[in-house]
């Protein structure tokens, strides 16, 4: 399997999906704080010990990969964090019966409004890349603000050190291929996500930026069974960037019968 997996701890099995150019490390520090799960975090193509993104892979197939994955774990508790909650949505609405209890996090909704900042960082780092290739000098470049995708970690050191660590072995192939491409084009209905029969959650940091609070407002208006807990203090990576916090009400929602 092209996919890599990491498991950690014993219990009722959650599968994590992680944010563009992070991995399945980003979870460690929740789930010391979530005993008695077993948790199981992939790496998504393109990222940490995982293969490459497929050339043309649209994020419908990518998410049946996913659900392929969770379904050999026995994993129907799934948690997506920004684009990761993307692929956890598609995974929800493609696949019903894989998933019984769904958290997304900074919520990303395929095909939405996103940060107008986000789409000129990614032409900067797309020139960045071709004329220096991969390295230190894409982290610092993608982590800087705006688009605030990194600013709620700037009060986290250990947590901002750990992530420029995990971003600076990313490859950033995708640029080159432009595998992402693909993926971006998919749209997420309203019908799609009224199609989502897991008890979700939708949690936001109360600082995150507009597009994805936006995303938070119209979930909770469509997704039948969804929850919102918005996180005081905390920016776009709100679970990692506040584990603490958030730890309960995960616990708690993932926990649940139904």
């Amino acid at each position: 399997m092209d996919i890599h997996l990491e498991r950690a701890g014993r219990g009722p099995a959650v599968l994590w999906i992680h944010g563009y150019t992070m991995d399945r490390t980003i979870w460690h520090p929740l789930w010391d704080r979530l005993p008695g799960f077993r948790h199981c975090g992939v790496d998504l193509p393109g990222h940490g010990r995982s293969g490459p993104l497929r050339g043309g892979e649209t994020l419908a197939g990518l998410a049946t990969r996913i659900m392929e994955v969770a379904r050999a774990e026995g994993a129907d508790r799934v948690v997506g964090l920004s684009f990761g909650s993307a692929v956890a949505l598609q995974l929800a609405i493609s696949h019903p019966q894989a998933v019984r209890r769904l958290v997304v996090a900074a919520p990303t909704i395929a095909g939405a409004l996103s940060d107008a900042g986000a789409a000129r960082r990614e032409i900067q780092l797309t020139m960045l890349y071709r004329m220096a290739g991969p390295g230190p000098h894409m982290t610092r470049l993608w982590m800087t603000s705006p688009p605030d995708i990194f600013r709620g970690t700037e009060s986290h050191l250990l947590l901002r050190e750990r992530l420029q660590r995990i971003i600076d072995g990313h490859r950033w192939a995708e640029l080159k291929c432009g595998a992402m491409r693909s993926l971006a084009s998919h749209v997420h209905t309203d019908a799609d996500l009224g199609g989502v029969t897991a008890a979700t959650l939708v949690i936001t940091g109360d600082e995150d930026m507009p597009a994805f609070l936006a995303n938070a407002s119209r979930l909770a208006a469509v997704v039948p069974r969804c929850d919102r807990l918005s996180v005081p203090g905390a920016g776009h990576l709100c679970l990692i960037e506040r584990p603490d916090e958030v730890a309960g009400p995960l616990r708690a929602h993932l926990a649940a019968a139904g």
